[in-house]
């Protein structure tokens, strides 16, 4: 698995933790500071993107005690995907909102390097953007034995609260950083609920692929490639540029999204705002002969697509390019931030 964790020689500051197994031979805390969250917050901002930073350690005291394993886990209440409301709103059966088929996932399971510099202790940082739809979301951090037993956890919960959840439509922007040729970057889009997830998430590197990543492979609706700027569907056809591997993604488990440049000023994006709007945006640019709804790209800002999403009941929606990357001599200084727009359907 990925072998991301680094050892961390000196801690400045732990923060207080929401969550605990108690006294055991191994540690596990936040890191506290302005850019980390190490604590239950609130944000109104659909898709914000957020960090935090965990410090792990084992008993120095006993030579057989060792740091095995660390697993992220986020779980959404409600359901993170958005849905459209009965009119009037409240005849929403509360059943329905509580019934939470995407109620979350394993965001990282690794082993953790056996070298001697990260089997007694190491220094995780973590970037992850919070949910689109109105609810909350528990992010817990546990380090297991190599029986998988709990050694130690912490957790903290993000909610989020919209001011517009009634709307008939579901949009967000993400913002994505660059270069996207990290293992950290994200860049592996569910679009439907507004989720980026990291290579370390989607993709593993060893042999043995865990169940876990394969319920995100599942859920991949475009990735974006390295350079930041081109974005192709899971079941794009091999090239020079881009190239699943077999083994590590099974193509039984790659969507057929497709996305068109779509015949459109942006000015014309505010005003796509229904189902019937976005499909027939979608069927304009399909016919197009364009492309060939695999791949977009290098795209620019002002920019607007159509795309379809592979489900069993397909969903429709509309991108926006807000930005791309801005480079200069020494860095790059943005990343791709993209708008996102579906109509709702109902539950």
């Amino acid at each position: 698995m990925m072998r991301l964790l680094l050892l961390f020689s000196g801690l400045a500051l732990l923060a207080a933790c929401t969550d605990s197994t108690g006294d055991k031979a191994q540690r596990l805390d936040f890191v506290g500071s302005t850019r980390f969250t190490a604590s239950n917050r609130t944000t109104t901002v659909p898709g914000d993107t957020l960090a935090s930073r965990i410090y792990a350690e084992a008993n120095t005291d006993d030579p057989s005690q060792l740091l095995t394993r660390l697993r992220i886990t986020v779980r959404y209440t409600p359901r993170r995907a958005p849905f459209l409301y009965p009119t009037p709103a409240s005849s929403i059966s509360r059943d329905l909102i509580n019934n939470n088929p995407d109620g979350g996932f394993i965001y990282l399971d690794t082993l953790l390097n056996k070298s001697a510099a990260t089997s007694k202790s190491f220094l995780f940082t973590s970037v992850f953007g919070v949910r689109t739809t109105t609810g909350a979301e528990r992010w817990e951090y546990e380090l297991l034995s190599a029986d998988t037993v709990v050694q130690a956890s912490r957790a903290f919960r993000i909610s989020m609260r919209r001011l517009d959840s009634l709307n008939t439509y579901h949009d967000y922007t993400l913002k994505l950083v660059a270069p996207a040729n990290r293992p950290g970057a994200r860049r592996f889009l569910q679009l439907n609920a507004g989720l980026a997830l990291p290579a370390y998430s989607v993709l593993n590197t060893s042999p043995s692929r865990p169940a876990s990543q394969t319920a995100l492979q599942k859920l991949t609706d475009l990735i974006v490639l390295p350079d930041g700027l081109t974005l192709v569907t899971p079941d794009a056809q091999a090239s020079s540029s881009f190239r699943l591997n077999d083994k590590r993604w099974e193509p039984a488990y790659r969507r057929a999204t497709r996305i068109y440049p779509a015949v459109r000023a942006d000015s014309a994006f505010v005003g796509l705002l229904t189902d019937a709007a976005i499909r027939n945006v979608f069927n304009r640019a399909a016919t197009s002969g364009a492309s060939t709804g695999q791949q977009i790209g290098p795209v620019r800002a002002g920019q607007i697509y159509a795309f379809r999403t592979d489900e069993a009941t397909p969903q429709y929606g509309v991108m926006l390019v807000v930005s791309v990357p801005v480079s200069t001599s020494t860095t790059t200084t943005t990343g791709l931030q993209l708008q996102v727009r579906m109509a709702k359907q109902p539950r």
